[in-house]
């Protein structure tokens, strides 16, 4: 049979104490005396432990043909698990107990001879209409109930309730029906005392030889077999399992905690905003104010005396240099290298000049005072950039210049480093966060930081040099510290790759195809330095980094954020956990950084082989220590160990993998209840076991194992090990979680080979979407109780500092300084370096513009369903958070007050928006009748709202959005306010325009079907649209290139890259930190962050500097995957961010009168810009100087280089949106 249930010598009473089988004959037994009972008596459940056995002669058979069915039956039916016990009591009677996994409900009933006599009376035939009694004897009453367990014919009748058994015999009648009357119970009492205990002998049984009849071979999977399938699904469930239980705590207590370590916070930065305010006032009364024109954070007056340079033999500068221990700085080997390559001499350089940059620079690096990220780090980056560019300077031809940007790249490498990572700054939300959009936030920031300092005069080292060959020197340093400017481009990894896979015959010489590579991989490889040097020199770097990385993680406890990891390693940054990852971060650095690097630019220069050969020595030496030989044994344990479980004293213990798939989860389910249970990993059992997680896998089964109860613990010896396992404080997890182990291992023995693999799938595809969530979630509960008392401690420390303040404001100034405005956390809410267009001088945010809600309720119930309108309950009850401002109209009111709709304005609009489907939306007649005309005062006064307003409502709707996400609906009203008014009045570049291309991004998903063939779920949909909403925002009329040619502000602040773009999406986060605009709140965790990322990621995708780039990939991939685009994340936001790209510049591609409109408003928006140019001395752009311009040359020009490419890609990728093409051409 395919599934095959083991008949035990297994007498129950003697389980409950953990005792094994003995096998031994019962033959001569008495006879016990019968009851007089008339229906089965249902077993009473006790709470305390049953009391063991009392020792007695073996009796006689009770019944006869017992013997055939002694022992444990087990089998499942759909999600319930059912076994069958015999010789209750080492003499009689039979145990029906079934559990229901799903309901986490357990039902049974306990027999004595007499009442199992009278069961087997009670077989009757299955017709329903005409029962017939068996009349089974004895002999074929146990074979029958055997097969029925054998073959899985058993099922859980909770109306009865009832244990249903399906038997067959040969006669008439031949369908049987056994009904069990059973009752509820306590499922940890019959988990510890039955189910559990009862697990290894059947286990062990089932590992026992097949019997097979001579001639036949048994059909479908043997037991080896499952025991495979048991192994892959032991992961998978862990995981899921996992996931089940961080779904209490993130229930029960974490919105409890981030509500109140949200309001501690907030309070922490309440305090800071006040002393900074304070200090502020001070500094302005006593007449101390900084002076600059860009910002008076790097600000600074020149030196009156300058630090003094230690002198740096050259001779000693090399790849083994050790900065450490000579304690150089950053500023003396730069300055040495500068003198040696006679840069000063060569590239003009003021010396003084110099001095104060490089002074300067590290000056701001100790502002956060990282342990690592420093400015010895950009020493020993210097050292090693040397001894690479003396190996590299002949092959490449390096200029002077190439040269003097690797060290100006060195030096700011770690100019202001925070001494976090770019995963904590993301999870944070940090203001880096917001203003770099989560793209490379550190090399931008570090790189900005330098820049600014060279705003000063006395700092500007390039001050010598004409603006274009300053621009190129900054334009090389930039890319060399790789300064992404979309998350579409290759990323750091990617170009390892990609050079890496240059042939090594290659013409290096070649300035325009390698220059810039090889040095974005010189300058990378010298920060990773230390990793290929001699032993002694890596180990003091790798404590270094430990130490940051370390000093992270309480940043991240501050924060109330969970703990990271390395790079995507197991090395996290919890130093409790130093030996479970630390070496695998150290491997990771070496294998997948410095290696592939070394061997790279070995390709271009034999002589850096040497390097190669040191970093694999290093990496052999971590494996061979304690690195990734180790971690392999416990992932090949892991996956090849299944579930193991054992019979100890008083108990049940077992085992399987841990949810990350290099630990072991233990548990001992007592027969009194208690529940003991922990995760293990192998550097775990080292340190406090001195075992290995392998010996505790092979020794868990097959040898006895000591015991001991306490109150808090309970301690396990395998193998002269100990382990101590922590008591469960939920009596009813373990053991429901241990039956749910029992119902998958006996339910997977009853299905067929495909049915199999089947089960493996889905089950790994659950695993996955689960995710290590427990862990996760763990580890959030932790970090935000930790970030609690952290903010109790910060707040009564900062308080003394406040009353002094407040003293000395009074002592300079009288009372009235005193009067500060009393900041709240909205009101000291964020930097907002942007001047995002928050309101002035309030302290709490405004609500939303004064709508016509007549309107608003109409257009909402033209988009909602009749049901939606007709749940008054809910609606009336505030429960549904999508309607809590405007009703909808009942479904009856609706068809009345839209057949003829009194106001003539709301009928215009109303009509307007109904044509949302259409190709011929037209916003300026929307605009129109919202706000009276289309000029730059109507679009600044837009009282009730314009055409972005109400387009974006009636979407949201439409799309359903609102009640999907459960959007507030006074949110999204005050999000709709204020994103339409950050739109400046500008003639193209407004909320108009950023209807328009919401209209339109709408199309190209629907009917265009870009929805359909990248099968985007409903959260991508949001995000495009959401990203179409605020692609413009805060758009100052300006485009990309004036503010990298004028090298103001935001270029100097986004690193001339996509500097509008990045506006556009940091403004809007920027925006949303505030709770009354954050329409993103209901997104939590992994969700917040997806959307987070796809919406920067379109934002940014609409930087026509980059449209080339885009239009040439996504023909390469819709080639490259024969239009099947939704197979891969990456592939699948492309096509979404080229819709939004279409959407952007549709204008073209529409009707005529449409096209006439927006073409006129651009032209303006152009000539605007040239008068400025004009203005400022600047060389008037292209198609921008009002006196020489020709409309319709620039408009042809347009069509054919930058619109027809993009257009006849999509139109061949969405055949619906070939009828654009056709526009176009027309």
């Amino acid at each position: 049979s395919k599934a095959t249930v083991s008949v035990l010598n297994c007498p129950v009473g003697k389980m409950g104490c953990g005792a094994s089988s003995n096998g031994a004959k019962t033959d001569d037994r008495e006879e016990p005396k019968k009851k007089d009972v008339s229906t089965p008596q249902t077993a009473v459940v006790k709470p305390a432990t049953p009391p063991p056995a009392k020792p007695a002669e073996p009796p006689a058979e009770a019944l006869p043909g017992r013997d055939s069915f002694r022992g444990t039956k087990a089998t499942s039916s759909s999600s319930v698990l059912i076994l069958c016990h015999s010789h209750i009591d080492a003499t009689h009677g039979l145990l029906f107990a079934a559990h229901n996994v799903k309901e986490d409900v357990t039902y049974a009933a306990q027999f004595t001879d007499a009442e199992t006599e009278q069961l087997k009376d009670g077989v009757k035939s299955t017709d329903k209409e005409n029962p017939v009694a068996a009349e089974l004897e004895w002999v074929h009453f146990w074979r029958s109930l055997n097969n029925a367990f054998t073959k899985g014919a058993v099922t859980l009748n909770v109306s009865g309730p009832t244990i249903d058994i399906k038997m067959k015999q040969n006669k008439e009648p031949k369908e049987l029906l056994c009904k069990v009357p059973v009752k509820e119970v306590n499922t940890t009492e019959y988990a510890a005392k039955y189910f559990l205990p009862a697990f290894p002998i059947i286990k062990k049984a089932r590992n026992e030889p097949e019997k097979q009849k001579e001639g036949k071979e048994s059909k479908g999977p043997k037991e080896a077999d499952y025991m495979k399938k048991e192994c892959e699904l032991a992961l998978a469930e862990s995981i899921i399992e996992a996931g089940k239980q961080a779904e209490d705590i993130k229930i029960s207590i974490l919105p409890e905690l981030n509500i109140k370590g949200r309001d501690k916070m907030r309070e922490v930065k309440k305090q800071e905003g006040q002393i900074a305010k304070m200090n502020s006032e001070l500094n302005r009364l006593a007449g101390t104010i900084p002076s600059h024109p860009l910002d008076t954070m790097y600000a600074m007056d020149p030196p009156k005396n300058l630090p003094s340079f230690k002198e740096v033999d050259i001779g000693e500068v090399g790849w083994d240099t050790d900065v450490l221990a000579k304690d150089w700085s950053m500023k003396d080997v730069a300055l040495c290298l500068l003198q040696h390559y006679d840069l000063v001499q060569r590239c003009n350089l003021d010396v003084d000049v110099a001095k104060n940059y490089l002074c300067s620079v590290e000056e701001i690096s100790r502002v956060h005072n990282p342990v690592f990220h420093n400015s010895q780090q950009s020493a020993q980056m210097l050292c090693a950039a040397h001894h690479l560019l003396t190996s590299l300077k002949t092959v490449l031809s390096l200029s002077h210049e190439d040269i003097f940007a690797v060290i100006l790249a060195c030096t700011m490498y770690n100019a202001g480093h925070e001494g976090v990572d770019d995963s904590c700054i993301k999870r944070a939300g940090s203001t880096l966060s917001t203003l770099y959009s989560d793209v490379y936030a550190n090399n931008q920031n570090c790189t900005t930081v330098a820049f600014e300092v060279m705003s000063n005069p006395h700092c500007n080292i390039l001050g010598n040099y004409t603006v274009d060959d300053a621009r190129d020197i900054v334009e090389m340093v930039r890319e060399i510290l790789f300064i992404k400017a979309n998350v579409q481009m290759m990323n750091f990894n990617e170009r390892i790759k990609d050079f890496a896979a240059l042939p090594s015959d290659s013409d290096w010489s070649n300035r325009d195809v390698y220059l810039r590579v090889v040095l974005t991989h010189l300058v990378s490889l010298a920060h990773y330095s230390a990793w290929a040097a001699p032993q002694d020199l890596q180990e003091k770097w790798c404590k270094k980094l430990a130490d940051e990385h370390y000093a992270q993680g309480e940043k991240e406890t501050v924060l109330g954020l969970a703990f990271g990891r390395y790079q995507g390693t197991n090395w996290e940054t919890d130093e409790r956990k130093h030996d479970q990852g630390y070496a695998s971060g150290m491997i990771a650095i070496i294998d997948e950084t410095v290696i592939p690097l070394a061997k790279s630019l070995a390709k271009v220069s034999n002589s850096l082989q040497g390097i190669v050969d040191q970093a694999e020595k290093n990496k052999a030496a971590w494996d061979k220590d304690e690195g990734r030989d180790r971690m392999q044994v416990a992932k090949v344990t892991c996956d090849d160990m299944g579930r193991l479980v054992k019979n100890v004293k008083c108990g049940t213990a077992t085992a399987r993998p841990g949810p990350d798939g290099l630990s072991i989860w233990i548990t001992i389910l007592r027969d009194n209840g208690d529940a003991y249970a922990d995760i293990f990993s192998d550097t775990t059992l080292r340190k406090k076991c001195k075992t290995t997680l392998k010996d505790v896998v092979m020794n868990f089964e097959d040898k006895e194992h000591e015991v001991e109860y306490g109150e808090e613990s309970a301690s396990l010896t395998i193998h002269g090990a100990t382990i101590l396992l922590s008591r469960n404080t939920k009596p009813k997890e373990v053991p429901c979680m241990l039956l749910r182990e029992m119902h998958s291992s006996t339910d997977l023995r009853l299905l067929s080979a495909k049915e199999l693999d089947s089960r493996v799938k889905d089950y790994k595809g659950k695993a996955a979407k689960s995710g290590n969530q427990a862990l996760r979630l763990k580890n959030q509960e932790l970090a935000l109780r930790a970030c609690i008392k952290r903010c109790d401690k910060t707040i009564a420390s900062r308080e003394q500092e406040v009353g002094k303040l407040e003293e000395n404001l009074k002592a300079e100034g009288g009372d009235a300084t005193v009067q500060l405005e009393k900041e709240d956390a909205m009101a000291i809410k964020v930097r907002n370096p942007l001047k995002a267009p928050l309101p002035p001088g309030v302290q709490k945010p405004p609500d939303c513009k004064d709508v016509d809600l007549e309107l608003l309720k109409i257009l909402k119930s033209q988009f909602t369903t009749a049901d939606e309108k007709d749940e008054e309950k809910n609606i009336e009850d505030g429960k549904d958070s999508w309607c809590n401002v405007v009703i909808p109209y009942m479904s009856s009111e609706f068809s009345q007050v839209t057949s003829k709709i009194a106001d003539d304005k709301r009928q215009l609009i109303f009509d307007l928006i109904r044509k949302l489907d259409d190709w011929d939306y037209n916003v300026f007649d929307l605009q129109k009748a919202m706000s009276g005309d289309i000029s730059g005062e109507c679009l600044r006064n837009q009282p009730n709202g314009g055409a972005l307003f109400v387009t974006m409502y009636a979407l949201c709707y439409k799309w359903r959005f609102m009640q999907m996400f459960k959007i507030d609906e006074q949110t999204f009203l005050n999000w709709l306010s204020i994103v339409e008014a950050g739109y400046h009045p500008n003639p193209y570049h407004n909320s108009m325009h950023a209807a328009d291309v919401l209209h339109v991004t709408h199309y190209i998903m629907d009917r265009g079907g870009c929805k359909a063939a990248v099968r985007a779920s409903d959260e991508e949909v949001f995000a495009v649209l959401f990203a179409a909403a605020i692609h413009d925002y805060n758009h100052p009329g300006i485009n990309n290139a004036f503010h990298v040619r004028s090298q103001n502000y935001l270029a100097v602040l986004f690193n001339d890259r996509s500097v509008n773009e990045n506006i556009h999406s940091s403004s809007v986060f920027e925006l949303m930190r505030m709770d009354e605009f954050n329409i993103l709140k209901a997104f939590e965790g992994d969700a917040y962050t997806k959307m987070r990322e796809d919406i920067v990621e379109f934002v940014l995708g609409t930087d026509m500097g980059l449209h080339s780039m885009f239009v040439t990939r996504f023909k390469k991939r819709i080639d490259d995957t024969e239009m099947k685009m939704h197979r891969t994340k990456k592939d699948k936001n492309l096509a979404i961010t080229m819709a939004l790209k279409m959407a952007d510049i549709s204008n073209c591609g529409r009707p005529k009168a449409l096209y006439h409109g927006w073409c006129n408003v651009i032209v303006d928006e152009f000539f605007q810009q040239g008068d400025r140019e004009r203005l400022q001395g600047m060389p008037v752009s292209p198609f921008m100087d009002r006196y020489q311009t020709v409309m319709s040359k620039g408009q042809i020009g347009f069509m054919n280089y930058i619109v027809m490419p993009l257009f006849e890609c999509m139109g061949d990728f969405l055949e619906h949106m070939q009828m654009a093409t056709s526009i176009v051409d027309e």
